[in-house]
């Protein structure tokens, strides 16, 4: 828990130097918001998430499975750079689905079945709405998706 704990404190500091920042933008324009507006939400928003997870994590036990698996985001990161490496040659639904399935099921264990159905779901939902919605250039495979 102790580097997670750091971790939020990091992310609480992004958070304070984004809230900072963000007040130096104009906040609101003479009939819709300024350029500092969403940032400085955003900014507020990340900080009191760290600190509802410093409050909450001073009262949940320290956990030995978390503690037994100091490799795992090792994995995950290597599952993703693998990713990122054939994404140009299977194209973005085939490298995104392949990575959220090792996702479930090598590193979280979950059911077959319900990887399955999330990992072919998920990047043809993110394919519908990037790129043939919002028009969004993706990585097409060989098979043209």
């Amino acid at each position: 828990m102790t580097g997670e704990r750091v971790m939020a404190g990091v992310f609480g500091l992004i958070g304070l130097l984004w809230v900072s920042q963000a007040l130096r933008l104009r906040y609101w324009g003479d009939f819709a918001p300024g350029s500092g507006f969403l940032p400085l939400r955003l900014g507020a928003i990340l900080i009191v998430l760290v600190v509802l997870y410093l409050i909450a994590s001073r009262f949940t036990p320290s956990t030995v499975e978390a503690a037994a698996r100091p490799r795992r985001p090792l994995v995950v990161g290597a599952g993703l750079l693998a990713c990122v490496a054939i994404i140009g040659y299977v194209g973005f639904v085939v490298a995104v689905g392949a990575y959220i399935a090792f996702l479930l099921l090598a590193v979280e264990r979950r059911p077959a079945a319900q990887s399955a159905a999330v990992a072919i779901g998920t990047p043809v939902a993110l394919f519908l709405i990037f790129k043939t919605w919002l028009h969004v250039p993706l990585p097409l495979g060989p098979w043209g998706f």
